[in-house]
């Protein structure tokens, strides 16, 4: 009989012996929710009392990724999707359809709808405004954007969906969510829908909202298909 501690917790999506867990070791766990609370707190703290103000730095930085050639519209906006609610739902359903398993489905789906809610708690609070309302000359390359602008909720979503999947792949695999969640962060700023410290605090909180999903899905009864 398997040890209750051991197999029982974890399946295999593959059928190759690789296994899966979404409960892991608790230092992890422990320091990616450090890391990701201590980025949004850092980027918060950056922005100084007045929300309406932009430093300097942080306009050179949005002045230089949002001055990048047109023709990276469209390679930039494909997986800026990865930061729409409903592409992150989309992805929960491919991770059941891939692994046969409730748990990490529902788990990849909390993350993305506690990102969401979380980050327009945040704006919420800060209200930061958007790019274009802040600095001259911006170029805004997406209809639609409205609201305020910290945290950016796509990057928030992005990451942490990217915080649950990653724990789906084998360890060589489990840098390329990131980079992809770096690319939804990357984008918002080039379409001049974000500043750096929105998508940097969108980062870290995605970071803290995959990490909570993640340990409550040790929680949720495992069931296969």
């Amino acid at each position: 009989m398997p040890d209750a501690r051991g197999p029982t917790r974890r399946g295999n999506a593959h059928g190759d012996g690789t296994a899966i867990s979404l409960v892991g070791p608790f230092g992890w766990r422990a320091a990616a929710a450090a890391a990701g609370a201590g980025i949004l707190a850092l980027s918060w703290l950056a922005l100084g009392e007045r929300h309406d103000v932009v430093p300097a730095w942080e306009a050179d930085v949005f002045e230089a990724i949002n001055d990048l050639p047109d023709w990276l519209r469209w390679p930039l906006w494909v997986p800026m999707q990865l930061g729409s609610v409903w592409v992150g739902l989309a992805a929960a359903a491919i991770v059941y359809a891939v692994t046969r398993r409730v748990r990490p489905a529902l788990v990849t789906a909390a993350a993305v709808v506690l990102a969401w809610a979380a980050a327009k708690g945040v704006k919420g609070i800060v209200e930061r405004g958007r790019p274009r309302g802040l600095l001259d000359g911006v170029e805004v390359r997406e209809s639609g954007i409205h609201g305020a602008g910290y945290v950016s909720g796509h990057t928030a979503v992005a990451f942490a969906l990217a915080t649950v999947v990653a724990l789906l792949l084998p360890g060589g695999w489990r840098w390329a969510p990131f980079a992809l969640a770096a690319v939804v962060g990357l984008s918002r700023i080039y379409f001049g829908a974000h500043l750096p410290l929105d998508v940097i605090g969108g980062a870290g909180l995605g970071l803290v909202c995959g990490v909570v999903a993640w340990a409550a899905g040790g929680m949720i009864p495992a069931r296969q298909r």
